[in-house]
């Protein structure tokens, strides 16, 4: 019994690259995917480029706004400087995480186009990457929110 088990293990893996055709078949179809969406990743990273900028004049239509009010007009300029500096780092993580994506599936599509095993190290790697900065922006993130949950309650508590 067992050894019809590792038979079919032996013809599952009998090509040079170690990978069956189903295997094959996955890697292509992630890779295809990953490429869509490092495309698209790219796209929206314009598009917060965009918002970046256009909060450059926002800033500066706050600080007109606030102009009346002594006490509020730097404040209001103050806000459109961190807005840019928020969609520039949200920007840059995007396209990173686009990044890679998108280099996986360049790279795996390749690899297995040309049985390439370099090639697909190379997209393995980029997945790894792609999977690393998600779970350390999944961890920060919760941190955040975990933080923002703190001072909503102790400023509730404080309100009674």
């Amino acid at each position: 019994m067992e050894n019809q088990f590792l038979d079919q293990d032996a013809q599952n893996y009998s090509n040079a690259s170690g990978l069956s055709s189903l295997d094959k078949e996955y890697l292509y179809t992630a890779a295809k995917w990953s490429r869509f969406l490092g495309i698209i990743g790219f796209v929206m990273t314009g598009i917060v480029a965009l918002a970046a900028f256009s909060s450059l004049f926002l800033g500066s239509i706050f600080s007109k706004l606030g102009s009346d009010n002594p006490y509020s007009s730097g404040a209001l300029a103050g806000l459109g400087a961190m807005m840019v500096f928020i969609y520039v780092i949200f920007g840059a993580i995007y396209f990173f995480v686009s990044l890679y994506l998108y280099n996986f599936g360049t790279k795996t599509k390749l690899a297995l186009n040309e049985n390439n095993s370099n090639a697909l190290t190379e997209g393995l790697k980029n997945l790894k990457s792609f999977f690393s900065l998600s779970g350390i922006m999944a961890a920060v993130f919760v941190a955040i929110y975990g933080l923002i949950i703190v001072f909503a309650i102790g400023g509730a508590m404080f309100m009674r």
